[in-house]
């Protein structure tokens, strides 16, 4: 690996590890959109001290298709049909989750959301003895998630579940399983519909199971609004059950007419690859940087396998990998040890393999998630669990949502030289539609790396987010006028034309 001093070649040449794009040769055009998504997280309910900041941190990301996922830890505020329907009566109450949607919607500000309104009440599954729920709703219940096998086996009670869920939200309001009706009075509209998440996990749905299902909800919920899409497995790693892929996107295994809009998966690194949620406690953070990248690199190569797989399939079917991530071993401790660097480091990983997947041409990247916290995986979090401001991991996808999109043209770019490229680097040059050249630079290194960018015919400013700005916005760093610019440890930047 060269330092800076090997990449300067002659005494008095300019410094640092030159960057080379190749702005004439076009290599694709980006078709993927750069988002994120939000839970029912205890820290954005109305009332606490997270709340007004971390809102409107989410308006702030201005992102396209953000996902609203209402999710299994917290089933006080995400599951609005807690106990069966019995003697006449049923439990549906929207009360505590209702809100969480306003909020989302209108920190959206009409853009496209995408809804995934997941978790299955645990009573529609066959268990021992009927599965508890707590009384508090900010207590985490990650016990609330069990059984293997529905007790309708027809899927349709799971079914007529989703249907109400989603005529609550679509339809103005529903009948409920004695007839009685629920009134609304809403009427919004998304995107995209994803049925469940992580249904390989928790309940450990087969391939075939999920794709009855994934028909099945799909069949009730296409006439409440016929522009919206579905997406389907929705898997919480994609090394997990290759099967799913072969399966899910095989049409002959669906009902006629059963449309396969999009399939989504999610890739987190974790610093410890083999036993990923193992005891509290973490390797030395040295160690982080080397595991989270070499994940990172090996995911890119199963994502290829995984579009390889869809080419043969359904090619029309679009790729969403809406969860990326880092976290640490102690993902469930109470009290987690997170070192300030992890927040920047963190998000060069996402920068990373975004980059990665654009240039697979994956449809959409969401950089995961908005809310972590102690005892539930803090370092995916995107603001400050405690005041709900925006660490650096929002800022860094910030930039990536500020300055890419679809229909920029990806050029080739190498850090170093062809023969020798510095792996502490990661380069990749873009082209806007308009013309517009941007770098995208991510430092991979706990150091700072000087670099050189007049082979790439520079001129500019540079936006970076690195260990140095916190919780600050990206700091602006202009480009010298022989093309140098020195990133910051765990850098992710941004270079813009001048």
């Amino acid at each position: 690996m060269p330092d800076a001093e090997q990449a300067t070649g002659t005494e008095g040449a300019p410094t640092g590890v030159p960057i080379t794009a190749e702005w004439d040769r076009p290599q694709s055009v980006s078709r993927t959109e750069t988002t994120t998504h939000v839970w029912t997280a205890p820290q954005l309910r109305r009332g606490t001290p997270t709340h007004e900041r971390a809102w409107a941190a989410v308006r702030e990301l201005k992102a396209d298709h953000a996902r609203f996922l209402s999710w299994y830890s917290h089933p006080l505020l995400s599951v609005p049909a807690l106990e069966p329907p019995a003697d006449g009566r049923t439990s549906w109450d929207f009360t505590a989750l209702d809100p969480f949607m306003d909020d989302f919607l209108a920190a959206a500000e009409g853009r496209p959301v995408v809804a995934n309104l997941a978790t299955i009440p645990t009573w529609m599954f066959e268990t021992p003895e009927p599965v508890p729920y707590g009384t508090d709703p900010e207590e985490i219940q990650w016990g609330y998630q069990q059984g293997t096998e529905f007790r309708d086996p027809s899927l349709k009670e799971v079914a007529d579940y989703f249907e109400r869920f989603a005529r609550w939200y679509i339809a103005g309001g529903f009948h409920d399983e004695y007839g009685t009706w629920h009134e609304s009075g809403r009427r919004h509209r998304f995107a995209y519909w994803e049925v469940l998440c992580e249904p390989e996990i928790g309940h450990r749905l087969t391939p075939e199971t999920y794709t009855r299902l994934y028909d099945e909800v799909v069949k009730r919920l296409r006439p409440l609004d016929p522009d919206m899409r579905f997406i389907g497995l929705s898997l919480s790693m994609a090394e997990h059950e290759p099967e799913f892929f072969w399966h899910f996107l095989d049409p002959a295994k669906h009902e006629d007419g059963v449309p396969l809009d999009a399939i989504s998966y999610h890739l987190y690194t974790c610093t410890d690859i083999i036993n990923p949620v193992g005891p509290e406690g973490n390797a030395p953070f040295d160690h982080w940087p080397g595991v989270f990248f070499a994940q990172a690199d090996g995911y890119v190569n199963e994502v290829r396998h995984i579009e390889a797989v869809k080419r043969r399939l359904s090619p029309r079917t679009e790729t969403h990998v809406n969860e990326i991530g880092t976290f640490n071993t102690d993902l469930m401790n109470p009290d987690p040890q997170v070192p300030d660097e992890y927040w920047a480091l963190s998000g060069a990983v996402a920068a990373y393999l975004w980059s990665h997947l654009t240039e697979i041409g994956v449809h959409l990247v969401g950089i995961a998630e908005f809310m972590g916290s102690p005892g539930e995986i803090p370092g995916v979090s995107l603001v400050d669990w405690e005041t709900g401001a925006p660490n650096a991991r929002y800022w860094a996808a910030k930039l990536l949502i500020d300055h890419f999109g679809r229909g920029d043209t990806l050029v080739p770019t190498t850090a170093g030289s062809p023969e020798l490229p510095d792996f502490r680097l990661h380069a990749r040059g873009f082209v806007a539609p308009d013309g517009r050249r941007s770098l995208l630079l991510v430092n991979k290194s706990p150091q700072p790396v000087p670099v050189r960018l007049a082979d790439a015919g520079w001129a500019g400013q540079a936006h970076m987010v690195d260990t140095t700005t916190g919780a600050e916005p990206a700091r602006t760093v202009p480009v010298g006028a022989d093309g140098s610019l020195e990133l910051g440890p765990f850098a992710t930047a941004v270079v813009t034309s001048a």
